[in-house]
């Protein structure tokens, strides 16, 4: 009993520390051209076809042409090229 009460104080605290430290994943989406996404743990997969990211709280996949990583760092990346669409998948 007092593994699973430890259990659900810790899973709860860390949603509470997500809110608060705003560990969300944000992301900005200009035409279907640029897209800077933040909070962004690692890149799965990546070429020119689909570039396969997972954040904070979800994952995502990006499908277009011509895609490319043009920064990352510790706050995000941003992915240009021509977009054709985007799957999210909670983690």
């Amino acid at each position: 009993m007092y593994k699973e009460t430890r259990g659900d104080y810790r899973r709860v605290l860390s949603k509470f520390i997500k809110k608060k430290l705003y560990l969300n994943t944000h992301m900005n989406l200009t035409d279907n051209t640029f897209l800077e996404i933040e909070n962004v743990k690692r890149i799965t997969d990546y070429n020119d076809v689909c570039i396969q990211l997972q954040t904070s709280t979800l994952s995502l996949r990006i499908w277009g042409s011509n895609l490319q990583i043009s920064d990352y760092n510790t706050d995000g990346i941003v992915v240009r090229g021509a977009f054709s669409s985007i799957e999210f998948f909670p983690i």
